[in-house]
């Protein structure tokens, strides 16, 4: 029974939301039926006129209360009915038929409690200081009302009516200031959904930028070694058929191991199907875990494949790193080998690591081969960019800053070309793209 109650009163509460009009047409109806009851409560005395009886000692006779004062009965507290429309106007139209009423001398009755429940509405739409006019009207008209009845003195007359008023006006005005802290909370969560909306949107734009630097780190490695193998395979394919199945080998295998990456982030971006997440048949695809510094050395051995000389250089006590700080090491890496593959034919590379208590540094050098065109992971150009603005060192310098490294990139002086990395190794934090 409880909980048909709590729903009937939540039932209440959202009709009167949707249609606030409906409960007003109500409580007129029902302060009306009130206020007739309430005339007809008076007995006659020998004159016909109605008794109102505080004591036996103190008897007042009213006027019977005719047709005229029906209509004036009806007319307030119909006023209640549509206060909301133009609250003040309906306020001082609700007052003057009690006044009306009042000075005709007609039995006293509920109709001064019609204008105290617009006067909240009024007060409820309105500042204190514009409400005060109409506070003093009301004032007047229950001064009226209550020395009408006479068995009230002067001085508690007035403390009745100027108590009622205040305590009306302040309950009032404290729903206009909830009212107005209502609309301002929410502004406050529309302006924030909106921001909401925007980082979500700008994290989407992140994220596309992450997968295709992804795609273009994965794509432009592997296909400079099969560049790099096509061409010598075509070279020794009639002078040396065991160099060519060489390069065909390497071929494949950089072949085999594009596919794995692309299809890796594939099954990343690839959502699970709803219908299997609700019967429990569906299941998480394995992912096999991104490459990191622990592919380092699979990754040399392919750029030796496409005839580049490497040498791996680690130096001080490996630190664990977590698994984006590690990514990004294997991307820039592989990044800068690539560019050494496509635009320094025949170079000598050193891949150097150096493991600090609190940071690591990757370095990557060549000795410039025969030539060495624009490092910019894209196309080529007859000298190196001393800034690195290219497009694939921009990709590294950003995935730098994203855990908090630094990436420089340029000429080096003995010739060729270094790009050094340096990010935190302890403490560092969780991938922020994960």
């Amino acid at each position: 029974m409880g909980l048909g109650i709590a729903e009937a009163i939540r039932a209440g509460r959202r009709m009167y939301r949707a249609r606030p009009w409906v409960f007003d047409v109500v409580l007129a109806v029902a302060m009306a039926g009130i206020s007739v009851v309430w005339i007809n409560q008076y007995p006659y005395d020998a004159s016909g006129q109605h008794v109102y009886s505080a004591s036996d000692v103190h008897r007042v006779p009213y006027r019977p209360v005719d047709l005229l004062g029906y209509v004036l009965t009806v007319a307030t507290c119909g006023a209640i009915a549509v206060r909301r429309w133009r609250t003040e106007p309906v306020f001082l139209g609700a007052c003057v038929p009690i006044a009306l009423y009042t000075a005709l001398d007609y039995a006293p009755t509920t109709l001064a409690w019609s204008p105290i429940l617009i006067f909240y509405t009024l007060c409820t739409r309105t500042v204190p200081l514009r409400a005060a006019p109409f506070a003093l009207v009301l004032l007047a008209l229950w001064l009226q009302y209550s020395l009408k009845l006479v068995v009230l003195s002067v001085l508690l007359a007035v403390v009745q009516s100027v108590a009622v008023i205040v305590i009306t006006w302040s309950f009032g005005d404290q729903a206009r200031r909830l009212a107005e802290r209502n609309t301002r909370l929410a502004s406050l969560t529309e302006q924030l959904r909106r921001e909401q909306a925007a980082r979500a949107g700008r994290a989407v734009a992140a994220e596309r930028v992450r997968i295709a630097r992804e795609l273009h780190d994965v794509v432009a490695h592997h296909m400079s070694v099969i560049s790099v193998q096509v061409g010598l395979a075509r070279y020794v394919l009639a002078s040396d058929a065991a160099t060519a199945g060489q390069a065909m080998d390497t071929i494949a295998e950089a072949n085999h191991e594009a596919m794995r990456e692309m299809r890796r982030m594939l099954t990343v971006l690839r959502p699970v199907p709803e219908n299997a997440r609700r019967d429990g048949r569906g299941r998480a695809p394995s992912v096999e875990p991104a490459l990191g510094l622990s592919g380092l050395d699979a990754l040399l051995d392919r750029v030796r494949a496409g005839g580049i000389e490497v040498e791996l250089r680690v130096s001080g006590e490996p630190v664990p790193l977590s698994p984006g700080p590690d990514l990004c090491c294997y991307r820039v890496a592989q990044e800068s080998l690539t560019n050494v593959m496509k635009h320094a034919a025949g170079a000598r590379a050193v891949v150097e690591l150096t493991y600090r208590s609190r940071s690591i540094t990757l370095r990557v050098a060549d000795d410039g081969g025969r030539v060495r065109s624009l490092m910019d992971g894209d196309d080529a150009g007859p000298a190196p960019d001393p800034e690195g603005t290219g497009n694939g060192l921009v990709g590294m310098r950003e995935r730098a800053r994203i855990y908090g490294g630094t990436l420089t990139a340029g000429r080096r002086a003995a010739g060729g070309f270094e790009v050094v990395l340096t990010l935190p190794a302890a403490d560092v934090p969780d991938d922020p793209q994960a």
